[in-house]
């Protein structure tokens, strides 16, 4: 007589490292609004300009790989210390950019095109 033996279930083999199951790309765009939006969140920024002056070039987030480049054109509020508000204008886009989109920030260049206002 034979006899029979059942098998339990195989386990599913498991999946690859998140990393290996594709990538994520981020738009230039979204590096740009992201940009834009954590500038506005400085108290002493009163606007960024998306298309800046006509000889300053325009607001702008380039991804190259991990790594991100940002430009902005922005308007301060008088009397800002310029230096100072650039220092804290740099320091915040790049760490939101980078929380956000996980890109290191290795560039960002600021143009301040009009001064006015009052700071908050």
């Amino acid at each position: 007589m034979t006899t029979m033996t059942t098998v339990p279930a195989q386990r599913p083999a498991p999946l690859p490292a998140p990393e290996r199951r594709g990538y994520t790309e981020i738009a230039d765009r979204v590096v740009t609004k992201i940009a834009r939006c954590a500038a506005l969140e400085v108290p002493e920024v009163r606007e960024v300009h998306l298309h800046g002056l006509p000889w300053s070039r325009p607001t702008s987030g380039e991804v190259h790989g991990a790594q991100a480049t940002v430009r902005l054109n922005v308007s301060v509020a008088y009397p800002s210390p310029l230096h100072t508000v650039a220092a804290r204008l740099r320091e915040h886009v790049t760490r939101r950019v980078a929380v956000q989109t996980g890109l290191d920030v290795t560039r960002l260049d600021i143009t301040i095109t009009d001064l006015g206002g009052d700071p908050t």
